[in-house]
């Protein structure tokens, strides 16, 4: 007897069905083409009356399949004494492995698929298919490829693991070096929208809006009331709606536009000159300052540095491989990244990506048996 483990190439055959989410029924996919009559047998009912079983959790060790006449080594005769047996333990870490999160009826589902390719690779086996050049040359294929994807994966992996350690005092020095960054306090705005100032005929005069504009930062930083120099705006501007309130609002200097965060770099109580942003003419004042203290700000910052140290890391990768892409032929005007940056798609980690290198079953057989095949992936072209 054995405990079966998956091949390598199953693992890569079955991942693009993985990844169509968590909760996704899970199948082998690179089995035969299942026909309409077999799909018929594989669904035949209960009989009349008789309710369907429950699936109950089992032990780890617990078999969940036992296939007689398969045997450990494919060179062996399947004679009715191998025995293979899989576990419910195995195919939960079998899975989890291709789909964390998997739901229970995707690990019931893949341990039924998983036994069905298993008794057919063992066919195949017994009738030596795998002397066949052109699943000979597959099965080469599919190996590089698997073995690709494994140190890829394990690239990212490790790199997200080193990214993640990021040690207090890297934090400390962060917050010491970007303070200003961290600044946070009350802020008062005068705003002036440029929709209303457009509405009326004939255009208005950009210097005479500047003109009226530093009046109100002059009456501004003389002490009047913001509420009431903002009323008065509107009135010297004729615009008819009421005008919003200008009550003080705690705001940090990095949620603010760059034009509007230098208000931070005045004290307590005074006033910027007219600001010109897209929308508005505004006047801000700056009621209160405090720096947000290091325990709040270092959960913000550990991100930061994540990310800063995965990019990196690709960057001192890139530094050892160059890519001369061909861009008439992916249909892009400007070289793609070889080592994709934090947060996007890894590569060969995408079902379109292996979809698309993976041979197709139906046209195994287009080299004749006995024929001479190229030995792996021809080499690159530059």
């Amino acid at each position: 007897m054995r405990a079966a483990l998956i091949p390598t190439v199953m693992l890569l055959c079955a991942a693009p069905v993985f990844a169509q989410g968590p909760q996704a029924d899970v199948q082998l996919n690179n089995a035969a083409p299942v026909m309409p009559r077999q799909q018929m047998w594989n669904r035949q009912p209960l009989p009349m009356g008789q309710p369907s079983p429950t699936p109950v959790d089992v032990s780890p060790d617990t078999p969940v399949v036992t296939l007689d006449g398969i045997c450990e080594d494919p060179r062996a005769s399947a004679s009715k004494t191998c025995k293979t047996i899989v576990t419910s333990e195995q195919i939960d870490k079998l899975t989890d492995l291709l789909t964390p999160g998997a739901s229970p009826a995707a690990h019931r589902t893949f341990a039924l698929s998983y036994a069905r390719l298993l008794a057919a690779s063992a066919a195949a086996e017994q009738q030596h298919l795998e002397k066949d050049p052109a699943v000979a040359a597959e099965l080469q294929a599919q190996l590089k490829l698997a073995r690709i994807r494994v140190l890829a994966n394990s690239f990212y992996h490790h790199m997200d693991e080193h990214a993640a350690d990021v040690p207090e005092s890297e934090i400390q020095k962060y917050y010491e070096e970007h303070k200003a960054n961290f600044d946070a306090g009350e802020v008062r705005r005068l705003s002036i929208p440029r929709s209303a100032l457009s509405k009326g005929a004939p255009p208005v005069d950009p210097l005479a809006v500047k003109a009226n504009m530093d009046e109100l930062v002059a009456r501004a930083s003389r002490g009047e009331d913001f509420d009431q120099v903002q009323r008065e705006a509107y009135t010297m501007f004729g615009i008819a709606t009421p005008p919003p309130s200008t009550a003080a609002t705690l705001v940090r200097r990095t949620s603010l536009r760059p034009e509007e965060a230098k208000v931070f770099d005045l004290n307590v109580g005074e006033v910027t000159q007219m600001v010109s942003s897209p929308d508005a003419f505004i006047i801000l004042k700056l009621e209160s300052k405090q720096p947000v203290p290091f325990e709040v700000a270092q959960s913000e910052i550990k991100p930061i540095l994540q990310q800063m140290r995965k990019t990196e890391e690709l960057q001192n990768a890139a530094k050892n491989v160059t890519a001369d892409f061909n861009l008439a032929y992916l249909g892009l005007l400007s070289a793609p990244e070889l080592f994709v940056p934090p947060g996007a798609a890894q590569p060969l980690a995408s079902r379109g990506t292996e979809q698309g290198l993976r041979p197709r079953l139906p046209f195994r057989r287009r080299t004749p048996m006995g024929a001479e095949v190229p030995r792996g992936f021809p080499p690159p072209t530059r």
